[in-house]
């Protein structure tokens, strides 16, 4: 006997069996009982949604390392930049104190 058929001999002496019928055709009004077909209606639908945001977000992942490779080499120039003005700002700085370590001139000046 499965928990189905217990309940169903639950039921039968309490409503009738015009109670059962009538407690069935209000519970799929109600949306408690729904045919199977629906289910798998929604349940495919919903692992369609599941296997599209599944593919949105590995995209998207590919898309963050492709941007964090470019931040990496943006970086790197970034840092090459600031080594170079810091080092002309040293320079012109020895060069306005006259400290030996002056910016090559030009042979016009």
């Amino acid at each position: 006997m499965t928990a189905v058929d217990g309940f169903a001999t639950f039921l039968t002496p309490t409503l009738g069996a015009g109670g059962i019928v009538v407690m069935v055709v209000l519970m799929v009004i109600r949306g408690a009982l729904v045919p199977r077909s629906t289910v798998d209606l929604v349940v495919q639908d919903k692992d369609r949604q599941i296997e599209v945001w599944r593919t949105l977000a590995e995209g998207r992942q590919e898309m963050i390392g492709l941007q964090q490779a470019q931040l990496d080499l943006l970086m790197g120039t970034a840092v090459t930049t600031e080594r170079v003005l810091d080092a002309v700002s040293e320079a012109a700085r020895a060069n306005r104190e006259g400290s030996g370590r002056a910016l090559a001139q030009t042979p016009d000046e």
